[in-house]
């Protein structure tokens, strides 16, 4: 594989710590002793626990489908074949992704995949006006895979063709999510975080913008509660993590939102396990009647 592609590497590294950690004992005869094998090399510090959690990860590859990790149809960003150059433009530099879907119509019609870099020629070159559908050949093949295709497949598919976003259809053939090979890094690795999501590492709730925060998913609510002197709703969690999570019913995606009290919460990351930075706008208070 090319240089450009560590995944292969990252597995590697992980196997051979893997065996190491097993020559320090029995062999395990299945895999519910062999999570026991790795849990005492952690205890040993024959690997730390960043190890430990990696090779678990790998465990998940290969036990998950990827209707586990997709990205749900509601929350796909996509773009139609009608929108300007500069509508496209306008929803890029809002959303930050480098891989646009292409539809027309709707969802369950996608032309194919549009890079974001592809676009810059164009916008520069003064073609705002034009629509994406004058310029059939920025799109590049789709790559469709069934909801019950297997993660650890997938990410073989990923790193022998070389691509890294796949549509994702249920068993009708409807466009059910989006798969990229990000996602599937982060159930190995944990939350990759990008440049835009820049949170102080001193403090759990950062100010970025008037009534605006950044807050960590683990921040107590206690803290929470006393950083903006509220009241939260009491449920049976100890994070804003948790708060979300139990207002929304379940593991929210990067974006999904919800409000509580005075306060709307918007997810910036998240992984299968867990949420780990939100966006906290403050809402201004509806007066008192009483």
């Amino acid at each position: 594989m090319g240089s450009d592609n560590p995944t292969p590497s990252l597995l590697s590294k992980t196997r051979e710590r893997l065996m190491r950690a097993i020559l320090f004992r029995s062999q395990p005869s299945n895999q519910t002793e062999l999570a026991k094998v790795i849990e005492q090399a952690s205890q040993d510090d024959i690997i730390n626990e960043d190890t430990e959690d990696m090779i678990r990860g790998v465990f998940d590859v290969s036990k998950r489908r990827i209707s586990d990790i997709m990205i749900p149809r509601s929350q796909i960003v996509a773009l139609d074949q009608d929108s300007t150059i500069e509508e496209a433009v306008a929803t890029i530099s809002k959303h930050g992704h480098s891989r646009y879907p292409v539809s027309v119509e709707d969802k369950d019609h996608i032309l194919g995949i549009l890079m974001a870099k592809d676009l810059l020629p164009i916008a520069l070159a003064g073609e705002k006006s034009k629509k994406i559908s004058d310029f059939p050949n920025l799109l590049r093949k789709p790559v469709i895979v069934p909801e019950t295709k297997r993660v650890d497949m997938m990410l073989k598919d990923f790193q022998e063709d070389r691509f890294h976003m796949a549509i994702v259809i249920d068993e009708y053939g409807g466009v059910c999510g989006l798969v990229t090979l990000e996602d599937i890094i982060e159930l190995i690795v944990g939350e990759i975080n990008d440049e835009y999501e820049v949170v102080d590492v001193q403090s759990n709730i950062v100010k970025t913008g008037d009534n605006v925060y950044t807050v960590r998913g683990s921040t107590s609510i206690e803290e929470f509660s006393e950083k903006f002197k509220t009241s939260l709703p009491d449920v049976d969690v100890d994070t804003i993590a948790g708060l979300v999570i139990h207002s929304l019913g379940h593991i929210p995606h990067k974006d999904e939102t919800t409000t509580i009290n005075e306060f709307t919460f918007k997810v910036l990351s998240s992984n299968l396990h867990q949420v780990h930075t939100l966006s906290v706008t403050v809402n201004p208070k509806a007066d008192d009647e009483e």
